[in-house]
């Protein structure tokens, strides 16, 4: 709860004391579980070197026991960190695996979450339209599933991926939409730097007046007309 609500500092010695339990325990599968939350929780707090140690301990780990499940989710963390660090190529593979295996098992979420991180990847390598489409095909899960903060996060992809491809007041609609479901929902984004690398631009080529009232139309919307918006095509 700590670290979904952003204070990853906090969160760091529950997760540690819980790991070492389970390691006084032998239970090699809730060790995975933790290192996995351990990644996660230094990559929020932008230790990357850290994280992915802990990251390719955790899939280690569930190679050893046989858990595609716990592997699948500790393959989708570290591809987000490879693409953060900027390693795209080792990303896409990674996060290639974790789709096949999310397939396999039949976890949606987990499909979602792999398409929406894929979109990361080509967002950060400049390929817009290859984002565009990993977007797309995850839109329905995202509406069916009700999740605020999946809606939220996939709303911001959306909204980097229209200024990327010059669609500003597209953009500013979707940044609103999920500024609103993240209000409602009492769930801030982890890194509103990543977002603003993609707004700045395109908000700087029109006037303030039209950025603040697309903006505003966006931050208008409930949760229901959020979702009509991620998937209109214009």
């Amino acid at each position: 709860m700590l670290q979904q609500q952003g204070e990853s500092q906090a969160a760091l010695p529950l997760l540690e004391r819980s790991l070492a339990i389970w390691r006084d325990l032998g239970d090699r599968d809730q060790q995975a579980r933790e290192l996995n939350s351990l990644g996660i929780t230094h990559h929020h707090l932008d230790e990357l070197d850290t994280s992915r140690s802990l990251l390719e301990d955790s899939a280690a780990i569930c190679r050893e026991i046989g858990s595609d499940m716990r592997l699948a989710a500790a393959l989708t963390n570290l591809g987000q960190l490879e693409s953060d660090a900027g390693n795209f190529d080792r990303a896409t593979q990674v996060l290639q695996e974790a789709l096949t295996i999310d397939r396999k098992q039949g976890d949606m979420l987990g499909v979602a979450l792999d398409q929406q991180s894929l979109a990361g990847v080509h967002l950060r390598a400049g390929r817009a339209r290859e984002a565009r489409d990993q977007l797309s095909a995850m839109a329905g899960y995202v509406v069916s599933c009700g999740d605020p903060e999946l809606l939220a996060t996939t709303l911001e992809m959306s909204a980097a991926n229209a200024a990327q491809l010059g669609e500003v007041l597209r953009a500013a609609r979707h940044a609103g939409a999920a500024e609103a479901v993240r209000q409602k929902s009492g769930i801030p984004i982890k890194q509103p730097e990543m977002l603003e690398e993609f707004l700045a631009p395109a908000r700087a080529t029109i006037a303030p007046e039209a950025w603040d009232a697309a903006l505003a139309a966006g931050r208008a919307l409930t949760q229901q007309q959020a979702v009509a918006l991620l998937l209109a095509q214009d």
